[in-house]
């Protein structure tokens, strides 16, 4: 049963890059990769920064999915102007479809008075995919008694590669406690299709809407200037792309440098089907949030009926620097959410 469940995952995965509408990649710690969540977070700590992430999601099936991610961007004070830059790597499957990806980001702060303050972003990206037929493995292939009996077509030998332009925006309103940010992704809806001519599989845009507070619980600074504070921050993601929603809702806590946080991916009042109703997973987290340098790991528990085939869950690690503060006399503001 096993078996059939993961090479049943596997095909769908196939079949949903030849011919239908893919969906993009979801990333649990959000707030870790920015960049990719909304373009308007470039330079959004008035720093430059530098981070890696990387997700592994269901390591234990044949169509499991391996992403990594390096981001680098920074502020320009003179302009009121961040810029950043994004490459990613995808592989789905074991390696059978993979992407590359290189992203330009630029935003612009625009103080709206002495609380608000509205960042405005842009992007381009180009996206190269590619589509490895030679391992692959069709149902038409076996039969109940003998297994594989035929070999792929040999027209499918052929490697399959994609190239298109990406265009997406954002905006996000904040103050010191509350921030809200709206992006659009892919709003050129480019042709993703591997056959060429006249196919077309258009990938869908993305919208999604971030807000969270941060509730301050207790604070101090000490003679020798070092702060102290423990708060606690509940935030929520929700994204729609063509057919498909989805929504995590949960919060972090904060004592210093430490960081834990649990969130909920699903909408559990809606249901795919009458008897599926729409869980996917429990997520849990712990950081450490240091002056420069900051780590944070999260696990995906899969609640949902993937849960049987014993997917291994999700696993997403972060690593990230933050370049030294350079002394300025002019304060400026910050985006008050996690950025570790």
């Amino acid at each position: 049963m096993k078996v059939c469940i993961k090479s049943l995952i596997l095909i769908i995965l196939i079949i949903n890059s030849l011919e239908l509408n893919a969906q993009d990649i979801q990333f649990s710690q959000f707030y870790n990769v920015p960049l990719y969540m909304n373009p308007a977070f470039a330079g959004s700590l008035h720093r430059t920064r530098v981070s890696l992430h990387q997700r592994l999601q269901w390591p234990k099936l044949d169509a499991k999915y391996t992403t990594s991610v390096l981001t680098a961007d920074t502020y320009f004070s003179r302009y009121k102007s961040g810029l950043g830059l994004m490459f990613l790597q995808d592989n789905q499957g074991g390696g059978q479809i993979s992407s590359t990806q290189i992203h330009f980001m630029y935003s612009y702060e625009v103080n709206l008075n002495k609380t608000w303050t509205f960042k405005p972003g842009l992007e381009a990206a180009y996206v190269s995919r590619f589509l490895n037929y030679a391992e692959l493995r069709f149902p038409h292939q076996f039969n109940n008694t003998q297994g594989l009996v035929s070999g792929t077509d040999p027209q499918d030998l052929l490697n399959r590669a994609k190239a298109y332009a990406d265009l997406s925006t954002g905006g996000i309103l904040y103050t010191k406690e509350f921030w809200v940010g709206f992006s659009a992704h892919h709003v050129n809806t480019p042709n993703q299709s591997f056959n060429g001519g006249t196919s077309v599989s258009t990938l869908p845009a993305q919208y999604s809407i971030v807000s969270g507070y941060k509730y301050v619980l207790y604070q101090s600074v000490s003679m020798q200037h070092d702060k102290e504070e423990i708060s606690i921050t509940p935030t929520f993601q929700y994204k729609w792309q063509g057919k498909s929603d989805q929504l995590d809702i949960g919060l972090y806590g904060a004592a210093n440098e430490l960081l834990v946080g649990i969130w909920y991916r699903g909408i559990p009042v809606k249901r795919y089907e009458n008897r599926v109703q729409n869980n996917e997973s429990i997520i849990g987290f712990v950081g450490w949030k240091g002056e420069t340098i900051r780590f944070g790991y999260s696990y995906d528990l899969t609640v949902s009926k993937l849960a049987r085939a014993h997917t291994g869950g999700s696993h997403e690690f972060n690593l990230t620097y933050v370049f030294p503060k350079k002394h300025k006399k002019k304060i400026l503001k910050r985006l008050p959410c996690p950025s570790f």
